[in-house]
């Protein structure tokens, strides 16, 4: 109730984009959590959300600097 009331009392051209952009993004948001952007080898299907996530959560390690670099890892794999 109390959200309607809100929208019904915005009256600036500018408010109302603003929610229009707002209830868009809802959307895209609700769409992308089902959205198939690929397959897996095993077959399994490949969110867009899920995708994003695990991006983000990368990109997050790798600018607090915890990310193994290539060589590393195979000078680390030469010992095994």
């Amino acid at each position: 109730m109390a959200l309607v009331e809100a929208i019904l009392s915005v009256d600036s051209k500018e408010e109302v984009q603003s929610l229009e952009r707002a209830v868009e993004e809802v959307r895209e948001a609700a769409r992308a959590k089902q959205l198939v952007i690929g397959y897996r080898p095993s077959g399994t299907p490949v969110l867009k959300q899920r995708f994003l996530d695990k991006l983000r959560h990368t990109l997050n390690d790798i600018q607090q600097d915890e990310y193994i670099s290539l060589q590393s890892f195979e000078q680390r794999a030469a010992d095994w």
